[in-house]
């Protein structure tokens, strides 16, 4: 079985809910014969819109989904057409959201026709002997089992359990799956639906002392540690110094608290040379304006500098009030600089930039796609009050006097203004929204809300790691390589010294072929051409200091 879903905003949950949208199923016998075939589309309630990206990815249509069932009545009819048969999906993921949707829509714990289950992905993951540190797609698995699966249409429910079942016959041994299939009673579900979470606390009694200490990368002996215990990222970290060789060398643990018990994972990394903030100097850098104003550094697209009705800046490290590695101008709560530095920060930069600090609004950066509207009502949102949000990458308004906000430390901040409709997006793209198609999925939602033109659009990439510095694994590259056109963007594999082969990606290049593909203008399209790892003095780069850092802005706003 497999199912696809739209993200949507839910009012009853004040978050976001993977809204089930298609079933597909593949009936079998006791010889993997195939029986039967079921296949249904499901009438959202709760995202009234189909997500672009779904869309993109799917070839599903709203049209579609008009003449669907509701999502009970899907089920109800799947459990009558599945007997007493055990469930097969592809990873787990299809099953956690069937639960959420059950539990949405009829306050039921228990999926009526979940009965017997087998995740096939790790059965597969194990007979092929992959590692299980990186879980293998279905169209990885298919291509390493010499599957040819070119008619099939990925992303779409019956044509993936399709897909599902060829390989499934290519590694079936009875006996072998046997321990996979697991009966779906309470221990099940507990398991399922229990959340990881993370332990932020070293007071918290399940931390240990072994948990905290660490040997000499280079040597192996004891060390001690030289400084305080920070809290980054959902990890611990601390500099330490090896007792017998004099290694200096950071120590991170990140403790996890699972189902099966508490997972803790050590790292060990060079201490980082952490430059200081250059002289405040205004002029060109790339295709950008450094201006410097009260001592604060403000980055601005000169291209833009005719848009009277809009304001836009990135931040950089000149200015601020902060120390050490956050030196001066850094934006970021909760990376181990303090609250009231922080703050200063966002009212000298502001001051310094031209916004209003009560009118800051910022995003839940989780390397997704999702993209919020916000208006007057969010003011503060994610900067002086807590969010209320799990997932928006991306933001865009068409009311004055709100302040987009997003964070970038080499990741890729990108700016669009609608000079028809006086609208304005900003979102945030790593690596991974980047290969996701963020950029595509504001230029759609833009017209979803506002009703903007791609034609009409300006959009301008800011600063952000660059091709030569943004070095990366092949499982990195391969996320590339897989979008059209991925030669104009995407370069090796080549060898380094220490004998790895890496890749070289584009960030920018990548982008703007998003951009131009989703029907903005190549004319509207303005590169910054300022990458925050070369500029490490006048920027925060997360690369270039190995995390130790602090933030990075970008803001956009209508004027009122």
């Amino acid at each position: 079985m497999d199912l696809e879903w739209n993200a949507a905003y839910s009012k009853k949950t004040k978050g976001y809910i993977n809204e089930i949208i298609e079933f597909g199923a593949v009936r079998c016998g006791s010889g993997l014969q195939e029986q039967d075939r079921f296949s249904c589309f499901v009438r959202p309630r709760v995202g009234k819109r189909l997500n672009s990206v779904v869309a993109g990815l799917t070839s599903i249509t709203e049209e579609n989904l008009t003449g669907g069932m509701a999502f009970m009545q899907a089920v109800s009819r799947f459990k009558r057409w599945l007997g007493n048969r055990v469930v097969m999906t592809w990873g787990t993921s299809d099953i956690l959201t069937l639960i959420t949707n059950c539990q949405y829509f009829s306050g039921e714990s228990q999926v009526p026709f979940l009965t017997r289950y087998c995740d096939l992905q790790r059965y597969a993951q194990d007979m092929l002997g992959l590692s299980g540190s990186e879980q293998a797609g279905l169209a990885k698995v298919a291509e390493l089992l010499g599957l040819d699966v070119s008619q099939m249409e990925h992303h779409r429910a019956l044509d993936d359990s399709l897909v599902a079942l060829e390989i499934l016959r290519k590694i079936y041994d009875a006996e072998k799956i046997s321990p996979y299939i697991v009966d779906c009673g309470t221990e099940f579900y507990n398991r399922m639906t229990f959340r990881t979470s993370y332990v932020t606390d070293l007071a918290d009694p399940v931390v240990q002392k072994e948990h905290l200490t660490f040997t000499c990368p280079a040597c192996g002996g004891a060390c001690r540690r030289s400084g305080h215990w920070s809290l980054r990222n959902r990890g611990f970290r601390a500099e330490f110094h090896c007792e017998e060789c004099g290694l200096a060398f950071f120590g991170r643990v990140i403790i996890k608290q699972k189902y099966e018990g508490l997972s803790v994972n050590k790292k060990t990394f060079p201490v980082p040379v952490i430059e200081a903030p250059r002289a405040a100097r205004a002029g060109a850098i790339g295709n950008m304006e450094l201006e410097i104003n009260g001592g604060v550094g403000v980055l601005r697209f000169p291209a833009w500098e005719g848009l009277d009705f809009v304001r836009h800046a990135f931040s950089t490290r000149l200015g601020g009030v902060s120390k050490r590695e956050f030196a001066a101008m850094n934006l970021g709560f909760g990376r181990g600089d303090g609250d009231g530095n922080v703050s200063e920060n966002y009212r000298r930069f502001c001051a310094g930039a031209g916004f209003e600090p009560e009118s800051l609004v910022c995003g839940c950066q989780v390397h997704k796609t999702d993209i919020r509207r916000v208006g007057p009502e969010h003011r503060g949102l994610g900067i002086w009050r807590a969010n209320d949000c799990q997932s928006a990458d991306g933001l865009c308004t068409n009311q004055p006097g709100v302040t987009l906000v997003v964070y970038a430390a080499d990741c890729v901040p990108v700016y669009f203004v609608d000079p028809e409709r006086r609208a304005i997006g900003l979102c945030h793209a790593g690596w991974r929204g980047m290969a996701a198609g963020i950029p595509m999925a504001m230029v759609r939602r833009m017209a979803e809300e506002f009703g903007s033109r791609p034609q009409a659009l300006l959009a301008a990439i800011g600063p952000s790691i660059c091709k030569s510095c943004f070095e990366v694994d092949e499982p990195v590259a391969r996320e590339f390589l897989a979008l059209d056109g991925s030669g104009d963007f995407v370069s090796g594999p080549a060898l380094t010294g220490d004998g790895h082969e890496k890749y070289h990606v584009d960030l920018w290049a990548c982008c703007r072929r998003w951009l131009l593909e989703a029907g903005v203008l190549p004319e509207h399209i303005t590169v910054g051409e300022v990458c925050t790892m070369r500029e490490s003095s006048l920027l925060f780069s997360h690369r270039k200091t190995r995390g130790q850092r602090g933030s990075n802005c970008a803001m956009l706003a209508l004027l009122p």
